[in-house]
């Protein structure tokens, strides 16, 4: 029994003795992980905060994080926060929105202020009286509607005189153009070279922004293409004074009619206007086509220019057809109630 006591025991020392040894940890170690792990975080935290920073700069503040985040980080990075664009005073310093709301009211009243001080003599003294009566207008854009057809009225008037009167016995026409203010296109032949040459040269000194083909020399009959802006003078700016009231239209258009046929002229197209609503008055558009001799159309455009008739000439289109000349006229009328 002790023998096996014995035995026993000893194989308990044996076993004691194959137990693994204990390993003791070292502060040192511990603390340098330590370490390593927070830089390791921190770097990630500014890297965050630098590419968070650069998108704001670049992109803006995002809309929920408006009004969040300090002015000062947002100046620094250069962010714009539309939020606190309100904010914003007149010296470009940030304040409450109370506070620009109270400045905003203060600048007002200071401007109601200001107004109110102001005398009748300061004001009339301020205004120069000529403006309000300069009624010089040269240029045809800037002409008002009546003085628009008093011009036009003129115009073809003067310029189909000028032709009547400067055009040489060889020269006919196949087509002539004239639209308002004063342009014209002309295109016929010459018979003989000294004519053309001679009618050019009168239409260029009538003329401005004159064009033609080049003439080459000693040319026998040849085309006369011609076209510029026909130089208008001594319009009569109040031939036509007042507009033409709807009970009075029917009476105008039978004045026209009138002075063409005294002149042998037959108008047709009188009958059917276009008509254009510009709010304070109306535009009476009529397209009359009339085939006649040439002095004869010519007589009745200067009576017309001299008439009393409230009606203007946009364009005229004149071709030869056949032994008379076939004209197209838009004559314009200006209506009121």
């Amino acid at each position: 029994m002790i023998h096996l006591n014995l035995i026993d025991a000893a194989e308990r020392l044996v076993e004691a003795e194959n137990v693994a040894p204990v390993h003791v940890t070292s502060v040192a170690d511990l603390q340098k992980k330590s370490r390593k792990k927070a830089l390791t975080v921190a770097l990630a935290a500014l890297f965050v905060v630098v590419a968070f920073s650069c998108f704001l700069s670049v992109a803006g503040v995002p809309a929920p994080l408006q009004g969040l985040l300090p002015a000062q980080y947002l100046s620094l990075i250069g962010a714009d926060d539309p939020s606190r664009s309100a904010l914003m005073m007149g010296e470009g310093q940030r304040t409450s929105a109370g506070g620009s709301l109270e400045a905003q009211a203060a600048a007002a009243e200071a401007i109601k202020r200001d107004r109110d001080a102001i005398t009748v003599k300061q004001v009339v003294g301020e205004i120069n009286p000529q403006v309000l009566f300069n009624n010089k207008r040269t240029d045809y854009n800037s002409f008002l509607p009546l003085e628009k057809l008093s011009f036009q009225k003129a115009a073809v008037g003067q310029f189909v005189a000028f032709l009547n009167t400067t055009t040489p016995d060889d020269v006919g026409f196949s087509d002539c153009i004239f639209q308002a203010p004063n342009y014209f296109y002309l295109r016929g032949v010459a018979a003989k070279s000294e004519s053309q040459k001679s009618f050019l040269e009168r239409i260029r000194a009538v003329s401005s922004d004159f064009r033609t083909l080049p003439l080459p020399e000693n040319a026998p009959a040849t085309d006369i293409t011609a076209f510029g802006k026909y130089n208008v003078n001594n319009v009569n700016m109040a031939s036509v004074s007042s507009f033409v009231s709807s009970a009075e239209v029917a009476g105008e258009v039978k004045a026209l009619k009138t002075l063409a046929s005294t002149s042998k002229v037959q108008l047709a197209g009188l009958d059917k206007p276009v008509i254009e609503d510009f709010g304070v008055y109306k535009c009476y558009t009529y397209k009359v086509t009339s085939s006649s001799d040439f002095s004869d159309l010519q007589a009745f455009l200067v009576a017309f220019s001299a008439s009393p008739v409230r009606m203007g000439i946009q364009n005229i289109e004149l071709k030869q057809a056949k032994r008379d000349m076939f004209s197209t006229t838009r004559f314009e009328m200006f209506v009121v109630k």
